[in-house]
């Protein structure tokens, strides 16, 4: 198993001592004498056309009631679309019954799914979604990482499902060369690279001044954008500095490159996201890492599924697949790298554990139970812990359905019990859904996923 201390010995940090300095934090925290806080990260992978909770029951439990469903899964069976999770059944907690009504009803709540608000996809995020807002409370090298799986050719992308805060939305890697060189191409330059960084990085040294003394000369207006920019290049230089003196143990746990990177199959491309976004948890590059799945237009061929997302959620399948099938084999696909991804991080000794203790991977839709949805019900799971910060040792939590005199837990609930669970709390997280009564009657976190 992988020591990261000893990985890092004999490099030399120079002018990283300071700019890698969270990156050290990280570092110090392992070795830190008992009690002390380990580190947090936070994974979600978010599928589009929804996820249908039926297929998440494990036998003889169901939701949908009036009353709360709270079963431990020990000596339970997990439906078939589960099965890949049986060695972390203990690590596993099925949460059923949030409502999402305040997000945009249809093919997709965008921005809403992560941040429980209403959004479009061509219209400017109006708060923060959660896998942001943490990015930027978890600080690495890289706050915040994120992938798709789409039909495109496209290195960057903006699915519109992620944002750090108003009007800034997160970018996604869709070209898996392109998103391996973004996070671990230093490992692959030739030369000094040290001496190319910070040539580089003298280049953006000059750029920020010129920025600066042109913000002098601007009204405030003005000036506010041009910090934006001013941000972006000193968030750049500063990252080379911080992969520079990375080499080392970015080498260690670099994935390999083979064909999966260069593959037609989209279905491979997704394989090589989750194995870069492995390695990013495990490296240290970041600690919030988003995967979206896919989108409408997404194709499984890969896995035998030769229609599009869009066609079999309106019922079309594929040769002998009938639609049901074609979801559910997509729906397996995703737990199966779900699977891959904490059998990684559970090899990886960290405190008196693993990662996987301080990891939590959040399985979601972007669209709630259905492909057209209204938000009635949000299924999702989520898989590890947060230093013990969840209420779980493999859970099943069916809350009482939309429209119950009890119903009152939305996704929003479920948003602010991770920023209780990341050490960051607050009582409130995007916006309330009015019909359920008054927005203070739904402040707070899910007071049954805290211990």
């Amino acid at each position: 198993m992988l020591d990261r201390r000893t990985a890092l010995k004999g490099v030399t940090l120079g002018a990283g001592a300071v700019a890698l300095s969270p990156f050290l934090k990280h570092l110090d925290m392992l070795q830190a004498a008992e009690g002390q806080q380990l580190p947090k990260r936070l994974v979600f992978v978010v599928k589009s056309s929804g996820l249908q909770g039926e297929f998440l029951n494990p036998e003889g439990l169901k939701h949908g009631g009036d009353t709360l469903v709270d079963e431990p899964l020990q000596g339970k069976v997990l439906p078939e679309s589960l099965k890949s999770l049986e060695p972390f059944k203990n690590k596993l907690t099925i949460i059923q019954g949030l409502s999402g009504r305040m997000t945009l009803a249809g093919h997709s709540a965008f921005y809403g799914a992560l941040g429980g608000y209403k959004a479009a996809p061509h219209t400017p995020p109006l708060f923060a979604t959660v896998d942001g807002h943490l990015s930027e409370k978890l600080p690495s090298v890289f706050n915040h990482v994120g992938f798709k799986m789409g039909e495109g050719s496209q290195g960057i992308t903006f699915p519109s499902i992620s944002a750090k805060g108003k009007g800034q939305q997160l970018p996604f890697q869709q070209d898996p060369m392109s998103a391996f060189e973004n996070l671990f191409g230093s490992i692959l330059e030739g030369g000094d690279l040290k001496k190319k960084y910070t040539r580089t990085g003298n280049v953006l040294d000059a750029m920020s001044e010129d920025i600066k003394k042109l913000q002098k000369n601007l009204p405030a207006e003005e000036t506010e954008k041009l910090g934006h920019y001013l941000n972006g290049f000193e968030s750049l230089r500063d990252r080379r500095v911080k992969l520079v003196s990375m080499q080392k143990v970015l080498k260690e746990n670099a994935p390999e490159l083979d064909d999966k990177y260069t593959s037609r199959f989209r279905t491979h491309h997704l394989e090589a996201h989750f194995d870069m976004a492995s390695a990013a948890l495990i490296s240290g590059l970041t600690n919030v890492a988003t995967l979206h799945a896919d989108g409408l237009d997404s194709v499984y061929s890969g896995i035998g599924v030769g229609n599009n997302v869009h066609a079999i959620g309106h019922g079309a399948g594929f040769a002998t697949l009938n639609s049901q099938d074609c979801r559910n084999a997509i729906r397996n696909f995703h737990i199966e790298l779900i699977a891959t991804m904490a059998t990684k991080l559970s090899k990886v000794p960290e405190g008196d554990g693993t990662m996987l203790d301080n990891t939590l991977i959040v399985y979601t839709s972007d669209n709630a139970a259905n492909h057209h949805s209204y938000g009635y019900e949000w299924p999702m799971f989520v898989l590890g812990n947060l230093g013990g910060k969840l209420n779980s040792k493999g859970r099943y939590l069916a809350y009482p359905k939309y429209g119950s005199k009890n119903h009152n837990h939305t996704i929003c609930n479920f948003f602010t019990t991770l920023c209780h669970l990341a050490g960051v709390p607050q009582d409130l997280f995007g916006q309330p859904d009015m019909a359920l009564g008054k927005a203070e009657e739904q402040r707070g976190p899910l007071s049954e996923l805290l211990v």
